[in-house]
């Protein structure tokens, strides 16, 4: 980020986490306003790259709680997942021909060997198979929509892959839809996995506020 100095009209570079900004020019030290930080990364949150994104939320998340700034956050975060989702969809479908064809190969060159290490390859990779078409199956939920079934489909494949970013993924989808009850319970199991912390307190703070509102209805 790009800070002027109101001094001398000198520039310099700020990156989040650094202390403080001093001008290359006069040496003076530069205030760093959430409202300078604020209109850079939405600025940057309008570009449709990664690289992009990735800058934006790191300039949201320093200055988390100032105007729209967490509702911003969440989207640039969905945006990115959603923009590498699609790069991950096409990886997917090369991924299962090269597993098919490698599996047919393996197939082929198994009618050779000894019955005991025919049984033995096929009960490995037919458990394989099984989880990688769960895997798939629930990259289709996700894909049409079906939040819910995406979310409990990963949750169930554990550490298989990006399971768990998966899982992360719907029940932002879930919290979003304002599908509260369906969203918590995933990240409550998602403890400690990046800002599922946020979604909790926002949960907190709304079931609080429900029941002020119908203790004074009483």
């Amino acid at each position: 980020m790009i800070i002027t100095c109101k001094n001398c009209g000198g520039s310099t570079e700020w990156k989040p986490g650094d202390p403080e900004s001093v001008c290359k020019v006069c040496k003076t030290k530069l205030a760093i306003e959430k409202k300078d930080i604020y209109e850079q990364a939405s600025r940057l949150a309008l570009e449709d790259s990664e690289e992009s994104l990735e800058q934006a939320l790191q300039l949201f998340c320093v200055i988390r709680g100032y105007k729209d700034t967490n509702k911003r956050y969440i989207d640039c975060r969905t945006r990115l997942g959603q923009m590498r989702w699609k790069e991950e969809s096409a990886w997917l479908k090369d991924e299962e021909r090269r597993f098919e064809a490698k599996m047919a190969r393996r197939k082929t060159i198994a009618l050779s060997l000894l019955l005991v290490v025919l049984f033995s390859f096929t009960v490995v990779s037919a458990v394989s198979l099984v989880r990688f078409r769960q895997y798939c199956k629930a990259v289709e939920y996700f894909t049409t929509g079906e939040y819910g079934r995406s979310a409990a489909a990963f949750q169930k494949l554990g550490d298989y892959r990006d399971s768990k970013a998966k899982v992360y993924m719907s029940a932002v989808e879930l919290y979003k839809s304002k599908r509260y009850e369906e969203a918590i319970p995933y990240f409550i199991w998602l403890d400690g996995y990046i800002d599922n912390g946020y979604h909790l307190q926002r949960y907190q703070e709304r079931m609080a506020e429900q029941g002020a509102v119908s203790n004074n209805s009483e």
